[in-house]
């Protein structure tokens, strides 16, 4: 498990991280990623799933970010066309139409130079 901070406007220079996060994970990793896959098969597409989460600290939540993986035969797995968010705390997934579309638009293009 991976575990990404999210800083705005540290680009150099001396930093210090001191952390101490206490909180309980409702929502663990293994039902994050079937979340994730049971929503891309029901609304983008039955050739993606969700791969391994990695788990994000934001300001306010801890979030799981579910890659999404596409798949097609006989191909097999072309790669990541996108990320969902998912709530750690309360397992609601965190999507909207743009980010819907984006995943489309990736899953198209990676066909397009898998067949190219």
């Amino acid at each position: 498990m991976t575990v990404a901070f999210h800083t705005k406007n540290v680009n150099r220079g001396q930093v210090q991280v001191d952390i101490r996060i206490q909180a309980s994970l409702n929502v663990s990793a293994f039902v994050a990623r079937q979340k994730v896959t049971g929503y891309v098969v029901d609304h983008i597409s039955d050739h993606m799933a969700g791969d391994e989460p990695n788990l994000v600290v934001e300001a306010d939540r801890l979030l799981w970010r579910v890659p999404v993986q596409l798949a097609v035969l006989p191909q097999g797995r072309l790669g990541q066309v996108g990320t969902i968010d998912v709530d750690a705390q309360n397992g609601q997934l965190l999507t909207n139409s743009l980010l819907i579309e984006d995943i489309k638009r990736n899953a198209r293009a990676l066909v397009e130079r898998s067949i190219a």
